[in-house]
């Protein structure tokens, strides 16, 4: 196997969209490409769930792409699924109830660039058929519903995404340096800073994102905050108080963290980050 196919494990204080549906089932598995390569820097994390559980239905708000495969006894179903900003009820898909496992190759944010061939987004509650999302994406759909090995799935995505990368893969290096400002500051940048980094306006840098993200930046912002905010709960394994959660996270106060919380999920902190738990 070539090296910029192997895999290794994820670091815990990396930064990832937690998703407990997929996260908290019992045959979980989670890697990242090897560093120092361009797949890398095009994903974010790929995983699979085994025996997925089938009342685990409810995907937390998010800013990451994926390329999924649902995979039922007689079917398999592949899609582009976007990244949202609120809770997305997975159960709304039709095959859901019959769900044995889940593949998925998570991307990294601002790095979608031209690697499929129709206007996709980060972020915009998308889902879109594999055989449209992907260029000759009915022959991987085809190949993924073929797969029953995990690295085997992995090696059909991480094919398609060299060929693409080889295609003249371009990005927007001003929106990618913006992801990587806002993911680092755990949603705490002020616009006033990113105008100073990068010398543009207020204005275009939020045209800019807009455009390619799909959501503005502070809604961003709210979001990257949020999976912080989850993800040091799942770090300190639940042990930190409500106020400790919301300054560790970068929030005012707990107050701050309930809103910012209620108006992403619907729901307060403590239900959403013991979901599933």
């Amino acid at each position: 196997m070539s090296s910029i196919k192997r895999l290794c494990m994820l670091e815990t204080n990396e930064f990832l969209s937690y998703q407990p549906y997929l996260e908290l089932n019992n045959n979980y598995q989670s890697y990242v490409p090897i560093e120092h390569n361009i797949i890398r820097d095009i994903v974010w994390e790929v995983y699979e769930v085994d025996d997925f559980d089938l009342g685990k239905t409810v995907a937390l708000p998010d800013v990451c792409a994926d390329i999924m495969t649902f995979y039922t006894d007689d079917n398999a179903y592949s899609f582009f699924m976007g990244g949202s900003i609120s809770l997305q009820q997975m159960n709304e898909l039709d095959f859901m109830k019959d769900v044995k496992s889940i593949f998925g190759v998570r991307l990294r944010t601002g790095m979608l660039g031209n690697l499929f061939r129709c206007d996709v987004k980060d972020i915009n509650n998308s889902r879109i058929a594999m055989s449209d999302a992907l260029w000759n994406g009915r022959e991987y759909e085809k190949r993924m519903a073929e797969a029953d090995q995990f690295m085997q799935r992995w090696e059909i995505m991480s094919s398609y995404l060299e060929q693409r990368v080889a295609h003249n893969y371009k990005t927007n290096n001003i929106v990618n340096f913006v992801v990587r400002e806002i993911i680092n500051s755990q949603g705490c940048i002020a616009i006033k800073e990113l105008e100073d980094k990068t010398g543009y306006t207020g204005r275009y840098l939020r045209k800019m994102v807009k455009d390619l993200l799909g959501i503005s930046i502070k809604q961003f912002c709210e979001v990257i905050k949020f999976q912080w905010m989850c993800n040091y709960y799942k770090l300190r394994q639940g042990d930190v108080t409500l106020s400790d959660l919301a300054l560790q996270s970068g929030y005012y106060d707990q107050s701050h963290m309930n809103l910012s919380c209620k108006k992403l999920t619907g729901e307060l902190p403590k239900k959403i980050i013991n979901m599933y738990s």
